[in-house]
């Protein structure tokens, strides 16, 4: 059963990325750019057996990384299926987005997500798939997000560095409105407390104000 789901996990995913990748060649036109810097904070913690507990804060920083964007906080109850490398995860963040003439507005967003890890020797592949629900009182909009991740664990360190792509598929309008590009390294600071550096690109395509964003961000994460 497990090797019939991850087959079909990866089946999709391997699909769905041939068309985005066919897609991503036209997005290069009349197109803003934009530095930022994202930078979070995480605490997680094992509430039972294989179920995870976790609260995370972030702030992120546009216009060349002087004016502030968005500050969230995020709560994801994560648990993993029996005997599967299959995980499960329900999520609720409270964002404060920030317009350039410093207005303020909070929008809700709730998720789930399935996600498939497959590790050989040294190297792990990671699959997610995650239905998001997004907006104000006003407007709520609906995503689907495909992301996949390959990491490698550098022999006798702590030091992973990855790669990974995700796509955003706007569920109201049928379209593909976002990608991301990430390279970075995962470290292990100390005991349960872990850095993440990564340099990630994202592009909006299909919408009339198109951007790309160019982005350095950092993650430290401890597991209680």
């Amino acid at each position: 059963m497990l090797l019939i789901l991850g087959y079909s996990i990866m089946k999709k995913t391997q699909n769905s990325l041939i068309f985005v990748l066919i897609c991503s060649c036209f997005f290069s036109f009349s197109q803003e750019n934009d530095f930022q810097t994202w930078n979070s904070v995480k605490l997680r913690k094992k509430v039972y057996k294989r179920t995870v507990l976790s609260l995370k804060q972030g702030l992120r920083l546009r216009e060349n990384s002087t004016l502030i964007s968005q500050n969230f906080t995020d709560v994801k109850l994560q648990h993993r299926i029996k005997k599967t490398d299959v995980e499960i995860s329900l999520g609720y963040r409270l964002k404060d987005d920030y317009s350039l003439s410093f207005n303020r507005e909070f929008a809700h967003r709730y998720y789930f997500d399935v996600s498939y890890k497959y590790k050989y020797r040294r190297i792990l592949i990671s699959l997610r798939d995650r239905f998001q629900i997004q907006g104000n009182q006003n407007f709520f909009n609906s995503l689907f997000r495909n992301k996949i991740g390959l990491s490698y664990n550098i022999r006798k360190t702590s030091l992973d560095p990855f790669l990974s792509f995700e796509y955003f598929l706007d569920l109201n309008e049928d379209k593909i409105n976002k990608l991301r590009y990430t390279a970075g390294f995962s470290y292990d600071l100390y005991k349960n407390l872990v850095i993440d550096l990564f340099y990630r690109v994202q592009n909006t395509i299909n919408v009339g104000n198109r951007k790309n964003i160019y982005i350095l961000g950092t993650s430290l994460s401890y597991k209680l």
